[in-house]
């Protein structure tokens, strides 16, 4: 199967011809389990279940698997648009349909955003909860698994080793201590290959030469403060300390204009006598730009656009106590407008886009579509050749119309059941079903029979609308209504259990800033009053923090 698909793959002039995807959950799963996430994954991508190739096997006690999917799913390409993405979305609502702990990745926010495009609030409200505060401080991997791989071939335990490097480093109080604690756990830094691409750049390996990291991805310092590091540590060594530098400057002593009068310059000979010199005080040299621009600057100012403040300007001067009680009825009204400003959690989202979403789901319903319509035609095929060998009578007399009754009965089992499978699958590309579609069984007979005729029986709107492009098209629009409609009415529920909330807030918005316009002088006796009787303002909702 492999073989084929590389085939397929040059024949369509594809670079790839299989995609890899390993999944090792921290918890223990089953293998039916593995292999619905499978199916899941086959789904999210695009692809056909039935030509997928699942390895499940343990190592180290721990059992993982390993997906390989063909690029060429017979009539298209299989999707990879932000893969990365998609799969850690789908790691994240496996681990929340099995109740395991949820592991915080990169993507956490992107996911929590298509969650809720999607319809599904709760799920997106429990990734948000993984997402950081500040994006800087988002999860990211300390080495590659190709590095994780070679390191393991090596013997060496890469996870180890990274916390013993970032523990030296914060118990150094430098470069020089922290290349002496390497060197006492036989590990050595020194400057990377590649400088000519990132320059000052250093790597920590073992004595040996095996390659551990590089210092700013183990140690988490920016490589703006490194090379600040390295800079001072390359100064102190090519300067010498303080101590060892003996000046031969001379004293700095301040002369006087009459310097030379009161100190004269003793006299080097009888017939020669040394000449006096002024001091020259030297002043800074100013370029003549310079000068013309500043002469200028000054020449600009006005002097008379200044005026003296006038007396009868408003010039409150409040009290230290008046400033902080005027701050607090600040912040009680900010805590008022606060509670006035919230929104439904479904009122700050994108509005629906019928047209887009619509055209998203018909898109994912393609797939389904034509592989309900290939079960079809098998199973009207089967049924004419049967019926056509029943008005034989040499075909019923051998047996052969037998075959090609039971045939047909086979492939109309098959029929339900990819049937059930794709009505499934437009339940919950639209949000009627929380869980993907449960994968098609290969094994079929007539006891299975009543409960696929009873299924069909109930979705048979459904599957009309499958198997009719027009009533598939009036179905979703319908469809896309009630989900619209259920949204407005979330957030007309809401607005209606917060109405007293609000309306409480703005009453008291309303009596605070009528206390806030007071004057200094009814404010500062409304202050004195309130240290008198504190009963006064007690039911104001800042009267605890006077």
């Amino acid at each position: 199967m492999l073989y084929d698909a590389m085939r397929e793959a040059r024949r369509e002039n594809l670079t790839y011809g299989l995609r890899h995807i390993a999944f090792n959950p921290n918890e223990p799963m089953t293998d039916a389990q593995l292999a619905k996430f499978a199916g899941r994954i086959c789904h999210e991508l695009h692809a056909d279940p039935e030509h997928m190739t699942l390895v499940i096997h343990q190592k180290d006690g721990s059992t993982h698997g390993h997906l390989l999917l063909p690029e060429w799913q017979e009539d298209h390409i299989l999707d990879s648009r932000f893969s990365w993405i998609r799969l850690e979305k789908l790691a994240r609502l496996e681990e929340i349909r099995l109740g395991h702990a949820l592991v915080a990745g990169r993507h956490d926010r992107s996911i929590t955003k298509a969650l809720r495009q999607d319809g599904k609030v709760h799920e997106a409200e429990l990734i948000a909860a993984l997402a950081p505060a500040q994006p800087a401080d988002k999860p990211r991997a300390a080495y590659t698994s190709q590095a994780h791989r070679t390191a393991e071939r090596q013997g060496l335990d890469l996870p180890k080793l990274k916390q013993r490097v970032a523990s030296l480093w914060t118990q150094s109080d430098g470069l020089k201590s922290f290349r002496a604690a390497l060197t006492e756990h036989g590990l050595t830094m020194r400057e990377g290959d590649r400088t000519e691409k990132r320059p000052g750049a250093h790597i920590i390996e073992t004595s040996d030469g095996k390659l551990i990291g590089s210092f700013t991805r183990l140690t988490k310092v920016r490589m703006v403060e490194f090379r600040k590091l390295l800079a001072e540590e390359q100064h102190r060594t090519v300067s010498k300390p303080e101590t060892d530098i003996k000046s031969t400057r001379l004293p700095i002593r301040r002369t006087t204009p009459d310097f030379y009068e009161e100190y004269p310059i003793p006299k080097t000979t009888d017939a020669q006598t040394a000449p006096r010199k002024r001091p020259v005080i030297k002043r800074p040299k100013i370029r003549e730009w310079q000068r013309e621009l500043w002469l200028q600057r000054m020449a600009d100012v006005d002097t008379t656009a200044t005026k003296p403040l006038s007396p009868t300007s408003s010039i409150r001067i409040i009290s230290a106590e008046e400033a902080r009680f005027r701050k607090e009825i600040k912040k009680a009204i900010a805590q008022q407008q606060a509670i006035l400003d919230q929104q439904a959690p479904e009122a700050s989202w994108k509005p629906l886009d019928r047209n887009r979403t619509i055209a998203i789901w018909r898109k994912q319903l393609i797939p389904y579509q034509k592989q309900l319509r290939k079960s079809y035609d098998r199973y009207a095929t089967a049924k004419r050749a049967w019926q056509e060998a029943e008005k034989s009578r040499w075909q019923r007399m051998t047996g052969k119309a037998a075959k090609l009754e039971s045939l047909a009965d086979q492939l109309f089992f098959d029929f339900l059941e990819i049937l059930r499978f794709v009505v499934q699958a437009l339940l919950h590309i639209v949000g009627l079903r929380s869980e993907p579609p449960q994968p098609i069984r290969t094994v079929l007979n007539e006891k299975n029979r009543p409960q696929l005729e009873r299924f069909k029986k109930t979705y048979d709107a459904e599957f009309s609308a499958m198997a009719d492009p027009q009533k598939l098209e009036s179905w979703l629009n319908q469809r896309f209504d009630t989900l619209a409609q259920a949204r407005q009415r979330r957030i007309d529920k809401w607005e209606k259990e917060h109405t007293g909330e609000k309306h409480t807030a703005r009453r008291e918005i309303e009596r605070l800033s009528a206390l806030l316009s007071t004057k200094p002088a009814l404010l500062r006796r409304q202050v004195t009053m309130h240290r008198q009787t504190p009963q006064i303002l007690t039911s104001s909702p800042f009267a605890t923090l006077l």
